[in-house]
């Protein structure tokens, strides 16, 4: 029933689960994927059954997860979420729990954290403070599709700004609460990062 799959993560939480999270659903990149989480209690020899999905009504793409435990223990499930196939924004969202440990924890409710989108895990320096690697396509929205093509945006959901285009990384100093950029790379060529 998932024709189309993509970009795995996994992450162990202090007492030995694991989670895994990767994204689906449609037969390509598109507004009709969402991500999901699955997790296993030993050592990965068996895994439950998809537990958590995060798919938004409309056509809303939700993709590129990321699960993380931070340094206090509680587990992060990043993923992207955008209008159609890119938007030209999109944005960072975010749920935690506080009992990873559980086979069916208690999870918060979703929260955007940032414009962008951030496939890898966050970095605690040695200061405490917490960086997000989140980056802006340079591909500019494409609005001269048809309406039915999954990569169509319609002129009023181009979020596109070229100033923004960039591999970010944002700072936060208060696990996680607010988000601050620190800096930006920018290399010619880029597309994807």
């Amino acid at each position: 029933k998932r024709p189309f799959q993509g970009i795995p993560g996994i992450a162990r939480t202090p007492g030995g689960r694991l989670w895994a999270t990767w994204y689906g659903g449609g037969d390509d990149e598109g507004p009709d994927n969402y991500v999901m989480l699955a997790s296993s209690a030993d050592d990965g020899r068996t895994w439950s059954q998809v537990s958590v999905v995060a798919d938004p009504a409309g056509p809303v793409r939700n993709y590129d997860p990321v699960v993380w435990v931070d340094p206090s223990g509680r587990l992060w499930w990043f993923y992207a979420q955008s209008y159609k196939w890119w938007d030209g924004r999109a944005g960072v969202w975010a749920v935690t729990t506080e009992n990873g440990d559980s086979a069916k924890p208690t999870w918060s409710g979703p929260r955007r954290l940032a414009d962008g989108i951030m496939m890898n895990k966050p970095t605690v320096l040695k200061n405490g403070d917490w960086l997000f690697p989140i980056a802006m396509w340079k591909e500019e929205p494409k609005t001269d599709l048809p309406p039915t093509d999954r990569k169509a945006v319609p002129p009023a959901q181009n979020k596109w700004r070229a100033e923004s285009v960039g591999t970010h990384v944002y700072v936060s100093r208060d696990e996680g609460r607010t988000l601050t950029l620190r800096g930006t790379a920018r290399f010619p060529d880029l597309q994807f990062d």
